[in-house]
């Protein structure tokens, strides 16, 4: 059940935030702080601006790092339960929206969470990296202003804007990371990917998937954070996979049965239209790493971490028909490519 993923989408205009700021934050701080959904007491990179509205960052016993936006204490505003509970934007990047489905979602993705309709608890980063190299925190660590707007159950809406200025003086040590962005990581962590792509759109269309697959797992190594695009290079090039090859190789194999090809080919459709369900919807890039770390299937994880590059790599969508033509241009053409690559 694996597939090559090409993919052609036109360009089109970011979504626009636009806000009128409540008021900046004044400090950024270290301090205590209890998980609302979980009561896990944490060390929080914390601040509070003039309006009364609050952030904490802080990372998690399974070492994510999530955070909780909250409302002033003398609001009398209720944060939405369903639907789009809140969008936010650092600078002039990219706006994301948080979105809860009153559906499980498919992904099985772990979604924002309305505390008692007071604040907003999502994941923020994976995690695992010694530094975000991208994503929301990455930008808020760059940055120098943070824009929320609140959506409340009574239809209207509230902009906070935060200071941006000593955020990383207080994330770096609550988090315990490094909060300077190297250049030579950045680079090297995008070299990494895109041979990891490449690597995985070359196993898709293998003559024998599940080896190439064996493959590529054993050129990751154990510290796949560790692992350079060269290395990667090299390793599957001495294992008979060259990454620079242009020319699908003849399949030699046939698959077990129509039934079978068409199950296989619907489910990856499946979870292509998911993944950039997820993706018009604004969901940050790192909260669906975090999904594919959670799949069973070891040798599976590189095609879907492809497969995610692969949705974030196009645009986000302004218009409703837009978003959905993105999302079922996506799926066919997975699915396409899912038929294709295994024809006998």
């Amino acid at each position: 059940m694996f597939v090559r993923l090409i993919f052609f989408v036109s360009a089109v205009l970011l979504n626009a935030f636009a806000s009128v700021p409540t008021a900046y934050a004044d400090t950024w701080s270290v301090a205590e702080f209890r998980d609302p959904v979980t009561a896990e007491p944490v060390s929080a990179a914390t601040t509070t601006n003039t309006q009364g509205y609050s952030i904490y960052i802080f990372r998690s016993n399974d070492t994510k790092v999530r955070w909780v936006l909250s409302l002033p204490r003398s609001s009398l505003d209720r944060i939405k339960a369903l639907g789009r509970v809140a969008t936010l934007r650092v600078d002039d990047n990219e706006s994301i929206d948080y979105n809860i489905d009153s559906q499980k979602d498919p992904l099985n993705l772990e979604q924002p969470i309305v505390v008692e309709g007071r604040s907003i608890r999502d994941i923020l980063w994976h995690g695992q990296d010694p530094s975000p190299t991208r994503g929301t925190l990455r930008n808020m660590l760059d940055g120098k202003v943070l824009e929320i707007r609140f959506f409340f159950d009574a239809g209207n809406f509230i902009d906070a804007t935060f200071d941006l200025a000593g955020a990383d003086v207080a994330i770096g040590p609550a988090l315990k990371i490094n909060t300077v962005a190297d250049p030579e990581v950045i680079a090297q962590a995008r070299d990494r990917e895109e041979a990891l792509l490449i690597s995985a759109t070359i196993c898709q269309s293998s003559p024998d998937v599940p080896k190439c697959l064996g493959v590529m797992t054993k050129c990751m190594g154990p510290k796949p954070n560790e692992l350079t695009g060269s290395r990667m290079r090299s390793c599957m090039a001495e294992n008979g996979y060259p990454l620079d090859r242009t020319n699908t190789p003849a399949s030699g194999e046939t698959v077990e049965g129509t039934k079978t090809l068409t199950a296989n080919c619907t489910a990856l459709g499946s979870l292509a239209r998911s993944i950039m369900e997820k993706r018009q919807d604004g969901t940050d890039m790192s909260a669906m790493m975090s999904v594919v770390d959670r799949f069973d299937v070891e040798s599976f994880k590189p095609i879907a971490r492809s497969m995610v590059m692969m949705a974030y790599s196009m645009p986000r969508f302004n218009g409703e028909e837009f978003k959905q033509k993105t999302i079922l241009d996506f799926s066919n053409q997975v699915q396409l490519a899912c038929y294709q690559g295994n024809k006998p």
